[in-house]
């Protein structure tokens, strides 16, 4: 058996403050509460004026990046990031690999690096392909994550509100949110400390190894600043999955660890009939791990690109 295919990506999130008199540049437009993350975030009129105080005070910005690495190229996308309307300020993308090249996207100015932006991201990246956006959408995923240690920028007086927040925006979309009746901690428990400078990181990494007669293995890793999983996928020549198995190595809770189990439903299946929702649906959906999920699928579609090289 020998390695084909390698993928990695890294994805960082960091709040930095501006350079010595470049603080004016620091987007005000949202420094004052709207009365949306009022109600969302529970503030009574005191609470909502310290935090306006708070915020127009904070200067920086958020800086994140994903970086990609693997067998087929060398990639990264860049987003400056206001930190309390999370609006892009400044975005790029940089191909380290011949031609070396750093293209500014001045569309994706003003767009709210959040849920329900993919169609505006879509239409800022017209005519660069699906790959650059999944890149510029894997950096977003990070900032949403970092969300976490700026509570106070966007609008929340403490962690356990914003905590409460996310049980109602985010109920029945993963195991976690689906099953808030029976979980040892809340989220505010478990990230119950604060980080400045780097906020997030995020590790993905993937290596298909094929045999003579052209099956495969895939390893599969994921590791972040808040969860951290495994999984390997067994694929015969006919790209029919035969086993799959994965652990939950660190997650929010013990209830994620059990979603490991719908890997169980994987064997049987198809590779290259397997949409994203299909993935989904046969790892839980709502009472799965979107993060397993997610490896699952990337996994599939790098043992797809093994076999389109040996095809090509």
């Amino acid at each position: 058996m020998i390695n084909v295919i390698q993928r990695h990506w890294l994805t960082t999130v960091r709040f930095d403050s501006p350079p010595p008199g470049n603080e004016a540049k620091v987007n005000t437009d949202a420094a004052v509460i709207t009365e949306h993350q009022r109600e969302h975030a529970h503030l009574n009129s005191a609470q909502a004026a310290e935090l306006d105080a708070f915020r127009q005070q904070k200067t920086g910005y958020i800086n994140a990046q994903t970086v990609y690495c693997g067998t087929d190229c060398e990639i990264s996308t860049r987003l400056q990031v206001d930190p309390i309307s999370f609006k892009i300020m400044d975005a790029a993308w940089e191909n380290h690999s011949p031609p070396v090249a750093i293209t500014n996207v001045p569309g994706m100015r003003g767009i709210e690096a959040y849920f329900n932006c993919g169609p505006a991201i879509k239409e800022a990246l017209a005519g660069l392909g699906p790959f650059l956006r999944a890149l510029f959408s894997e950096t977003i995923r990070g900032i949403i994550q970092a969300e976490t240690f700026l509570f106070k920028e966007r609008g929340f007086a403490s962690a356990s509100d914003y905590s409460k927040y996310w049980e109602k925006f985010y109920a029945n979309s993963c195991r976690y949110y689906s099953n808030l009746d029976k979980v040892s901690q809340s989220w505010d428990d478990y990230a119950c400390y604060m980080r400045s400078g780097n906020l997030f990181n995020r590790f993905k990494s993937y290596s298909v190894y094929a045999t003579p007669d052209f099956s495969y293995h895939v390893i599969a890793t994921f590791s972040d600043s808040f969860h951290e999983l495994s999984i390997e996928l067994d694929i015969e020549k006919n790209m029919v999955i035969t086993g799959a198995g994965g652990t939950l190595l660190r997650a929010p809770d013990k209830i994620c660890k059990e979603a490991a189990v719908f890997l169980q439903q994987l064997p049987g299946h198809t590779t290259t009939s397997l949409s994203k929702k299909q993935v989904a649906a046969l790892l839980g959906k709502g009472n799965g791990c979107v993060h397993i999920i997610d490896t699952v699928y990337d996994a599939l579609a790098s043992v797809g690109m093994a076999a389109n090289r040996h095809a090509g």
